[in-house]
């Protein structure tokens, strides 16, 4: 019932291994060695070793990408069928990645352990081929050696990976809902980047006949972000107005469109006006540039764009339809403090330090704020982390700010 963005079916095909460096969104690699990019305009491939504006001699994860094709292409059928992962050996840059043949019997359990799942399943388990699995930008941060539970729960060198789609090997005791040959989908507590899992059968969904195994890859964890964000914690509901930052993104996209069905107005938040065609397209009734505070509305089928910064209703339909669809004000930048639009019933902020004062300050009372990333806080770099970056790690944390949402004041 959702539609897919090109954030949300991010996947690297596994069949047999191919690895997309971590850093990549929208982009799916086949067998074939060709790039796939997803977007609403329809799918675009062509060889990857000329695919330009991604500059493959300047992009580190299609330098590592040609090596590993160059190793897995050796002309062998052993070794187009061999049982890989992608491990990460510690944290650090694109160095740190290697692929690593598994045992012709072994499944990832995990994203340490395999087991042998093909002749003794556990129970309660499903063995799967995989088919994919999605590249997250958390991934990225395991990587990086920034993702707590990843140290807690699987440590280096180990294999990352949330989601993943593929086909049903074997089932262990106890699973009924699941047969060999089945097209699946689901979640794992890591260890998803390999070409064969084991995961209990409650992580596990049928693939819908609507939703490609491509699709379905990179699915779950935008879908189940933003379901539990809305309906668990913000609790949203039918008539309420709510902001969402990154609309046109993965999470923020489903965000979009979770709340359009519960019946609430919705403002989405977009870095660049470009981003505007995929936030409408998920169900927003008005979207907000971050760098000019500049309003877009749909009026007669087309996006129109409002001054900067308005301060009164101006000749015409564009912000008279604003106001009319979204029930709010436009007045200032998103980027400073100074409140853009609301007050909201719920504001979704995946930003941060970055916006994280602003959205707490646009909630109407009662108002909840569900922070579900801090991404301005993060380096933009995809390889090793430098000097310069830790010392703006240090900086934004220190800057964050800290809410009293119980203190009484103004008795």
């Amino acid at each position: 019932a959702f539609a897919c963005s090109s954030s949300i079916s991010s996947a690297v095909c596994l069949t047999p291994v191919t690895l997309s460096g971590m850093c990549t969104r929208g982009i799916l690699l086949t067998r074939n060695s060709q790039l796939t990019i997803r977007g609403r305009s329809g799918v675009v491939r062509r060889d990857y070793s000329a695919a330009l504006p991604l500059k493959r001699d300047t992009f580190p994860p299609f330098r590592y990408l040609s090596a590993l094709d160059k190793n897995n292409n050796s002309g062998t059928e052993s070794a187009m069928n061999s049982r890989q992962r992608v491990l990460i050996t510690a944290p650090g840059g694109y160095d740190k990645l290697q692929l690593e043949n598994l045992p012709d019997d072994a499944f990832m359990l995990g994203g340490k352990t395999t087991c042998d799942a093909q002749s003794a399943c556990p129970e309660g388990h499903v063995a799967v081929q995989v088919h994919g699995a999605g590249v997250n930008y958390a991934d990225i941060c395991i990587r990086w050696g920034l993702y707590g539970s990843y140290k807690r729960f699987v440590g280096y060198p180990g294999t990352p990976g949330f989601e993943f789609s593929g086909t049903v090997q074997a089932v262990g005791s106890g699973v009924a809902q699941f047969k060999p040959g089945q097209k699946v989908f689901g979640v794992t507590l890591f260890g998803a980047y390999a070409t064969h899992v084991c995961v209990p059968a409650s992580q596990l969904f049928a693939l819908p006949s609507k939703l490609t195994l491509d699709e379905g890859a990179g699915f779950c964890c935008t879908a189940l972000t933003a379901f539990y964000a809305i309906d668990r914690l913000a609790s949203s509901r039918k008539g309420e107005t709510v902001l969402i930052h990154s609309a046109a993104g993965g999470v923020g996209s489903m965000l979009v469109q979770l709340a359009r069905a519960r019946g609430c107005t919705v403002v989405g938040v977009v870095g660049r006006r470009a981003k505007a065609t995929v936030a409408f397209g998920a169900g927003c009734d008005a979207v907000v540039e971050k760098e000019t505070g500049g309003i877009a509305t749909k009026a007669a089928g087309e996006i129109s764009w409002l001054p900067d910064r308005p301060t009164e209703p101006l000749a015409g339909n564009n912000l008279a339809t604003a106001l009319e669809t979204a029930g709010c004000l436009v007045g200032g930048k998103v980027r400073d403090n100074t409140p853009a639009v609301g007050p909201f019933n719920a504001v979704f902020d995946a930003n941060g330090v970055a916006t994280l004062r602003m959205s707490y300050n646009l909630l109407a009372p009662t108002g909840r704020l569900v922070v579900y990333g801090f991404h301005s806080m993060l380096p933009r770099e995809g390889g090793k982390l430098g000097l310069v970056s830790w010392i703006k790690l240090a900086w934004d944390f220190v800057r964050t700010p800290r809410f009293g949402p119980m203190a009484v004041r103004h008795l």
